[in-house]
C-alpha cells in the first residue's frame, strides 16, 4: 500500500483572470503528473501549521452576480488546478513571467522562487523569478522569513507587476524565496488575508485590486470542485450566484487578520457528538487541506465516524469499504446549517482512506479548510468584513 500521498493533507490554491469580475476555472491534474511526498512528512507539515497559527511542533496522540460595466473594474475567473483533493491552485504572472500559485486565505503575502533557491530548482522543479526579464521589478533587500502549513520559506522583498489574466496590479510587493524547506505541486503562495499578517509588510494583493480600482466589487469567492477534471473557480471582483444554492449567508468576522468568524456548533449527523456547542472561533482558510481542529472535539466527532487513530501516520483511518455508509457532518454557522459528505471528508488514496478531520493540540479553534469549501461556496467581502456561506452547485 502505498501511503506517500498523506503529505497533500495542507495545500490549496486559486486562480484568477482579467478585468471585472475575474473568475478563474478550477481544474483537477491527473496524479500520475505529480510526485507524491512520503508519508513520514506530514508530522513535519502538521508542525508547520502549528507555527503557522501560533503553536509549538508539540504532538500528543490521543449573492452578486457577475457583470460586465468595464467603468467600474473588472470581475475575474481563473481556473484552478486540483491536486489530489487536498491541492487546488492556479497560475499568475509576476514580472511577465508565468507561476503556478496556491491562493490562501490563511496568509497575506505573496511569494515566488527566485533564482537563488537552488532547492526550489533542482529538488521542487519549480520555476524561477528571473529579475533580468523584467523592466518593472525593484529590489528592498529586506529580508523575509515565513511559515506556513506545508513549510516555510525565506527570502528578500521586492516589488513587481502582478498578473491574474488581464488584471494587472502594480508595484505589488512580492517575496523573492532564496531558501525553502519543502517541494510542493505549485511554485509559490499567494495570500488573501489582511494586512496585520503580512510578514514582508506589504499590501496584501486583494487590497491593492480594490486601491487600483481593478476589481468590479471588494470581494472574492471561492467554488471548488471535487473529483473531476474541473477543479472549481475563484472570483476576484464578484459572485455568481449560478454556482450555489439559494441566499449566501453571512456571518461577520470577529477579528480583522485571518478571515475569523463565530462558529455555533459543529457535529455529526444523527449522533450525540456536537461539539463547539455554544459557539466557539472559527477561521475559513483555503490554505488548509483539511479540517483542524481541538483534540477532544476532534476525537469525537472521528469516534462518531467509525475512524480509528493510526499512530505510525498520526492519522485517523477509515475502513474505505463503510464510505457510503457514513454520516454527514453538520456545521451550524449564523443559525444556518451546513453539511458535508462522507465522499467528501474521507480523503481516498488508492485502498488508503483517512478522515479529514484533524486535531492539533493546544488548538482552542477550527480552521475550516478545503474539506468545507468543496462542498460549499464561500464569499469572502473585504469591504463588510463578512464571509457569506452557501451550499454549492
Amino acid at each position: 500500500m502505498n501511503l506517500r500521498v498523506i503529505i497533500l493533507l495542507f495545500c490549496l490554491i486559486v486562480f484568477v483572470d482579467g478585468k471585472k469580475v475575474h473568475r478563474f476555472r478550477l481544474e483537477r491534474h491527473s496524479r500520475r503528473h505529480h510526485k507524491v511526498p512520503h508519508a513520514h512528512l506530514h508530522l513535519q507539515f502538521r508542525n508547520a501549521l502549528r507555527r503557522k497559527y501560533g503553536y509549538t511542533p508539540l504532538r500528543t496522540v490521543n449573492a452578486v452576480n457577475v457583470t460586465s460595466d468595464s467603468s467600474k473594474g473588472t470581475v475575474v475567473n481563473e481556473p484552478l488546478v486540483n491536486s489530489y483533493e487536498t491541492n487546488f491552485f492556479g497560475t499568475i504572472s509576476a514580472g511577465g513571467q508565468p507561476f503556478t500559485m496556491q491562493f490562501d486565505t490563511g496568509s497575506s503575502d505573496i511569494w515566488v522562487p527566485s533564482s537563488h533557491c537552488k532547492f526550489c530548482i533542482k529538488q521542487c522543479g519549480n520555476k524561477f523569478f528571473q529579475a533580468s526579464k523584467s523592466k518593472s521589478f525593484h529590489s528592498s533587500g529586506v529580508p523575509f522569513s515565513i511559515t506556513y502549513g506545508s513549510g516555510s520559506v525565506q527570502g528578500i522583498v521586492a516589488s513587481d507587476n502582478v498578473g491574474f489574466g488581464d488584471l494587472k496590479i502594480q508595484s505589488q510587493g512580492i517575496g523573492l524565496v532564496n531558501i525553502s524547506d519543502s517541494c510542493s505541486v505549485f511554485d509559490g503562495i499567494a495570500g488573501l488575508a489582511f494586512s496585520a499578517l503580512s510578514m514582508t509588510n506589504s499590501v496584501p494583493i486583494f487590497q491593492q485590486m480594490i486601491d487600483q480600482k481593478l476589481v468590479e466589487q471588494p470581494i472574492f469567492s471561492f467554488h471548488l470542485k471535487s473529483g473531476s477534471t474541473d477543479g472549481g473557480s475563484m472570483i476576484l471582483g464578484g459572485s455568481n450566484s449560478s454556482l450555489y444554492y439559494g441566499p449566501l449567508t453571512y456571518t461577520n468576522l470577529t477579528e480583522v487578520k485571518y478571515w475569523t468568524f463565530q462558529m455555533d456548533f459543529i457535529e455529526v449527523h444523527g449522533k450525540s457528538s456536537r461539539r463547539c456547542d455554544t459557539g466557539c472561533k472559527a477561521i475559513m482558510d483555503t490554505g488548509t487541506s483539511l479540517i483542524v481542529g481541538p483534540v477532544i472535539d476532534v476525537l469525537y466527532i472521528n469516534k462518531a465516524i467509525g475512524a480509528e487513530h493510526n499512530a505510525t501516520y498520526d492519522l485517523y483511518i477509515v475502513d474505505c469499504s463503510t464510505i457510503a455508509q457514513l454520516p454527514i457532518i453538520v456545521f451550524g454557522i449564523a443559525g444556518k446549517e451546513f453539511y458535508i459528505k462522507p465522499q467528501t471528508y474521507v480523503i481516498v488514496y488508492q485502498d488508503f482512506c483517512f478522515s479529514g478531520f484533524m486535531d492539533m493540540r493546544g488548538l482552542t479553534y477550527w480552521i475550516i479548510g478545503d474539506v468545507f469549501l468543496r462542498e460549499n461556496y464561500v464569499e469572502f467581502d473585504w469591504a463588510r468584513k463578512r464571509i457569506g456561506i452557501a451550499p454549492a452547485v
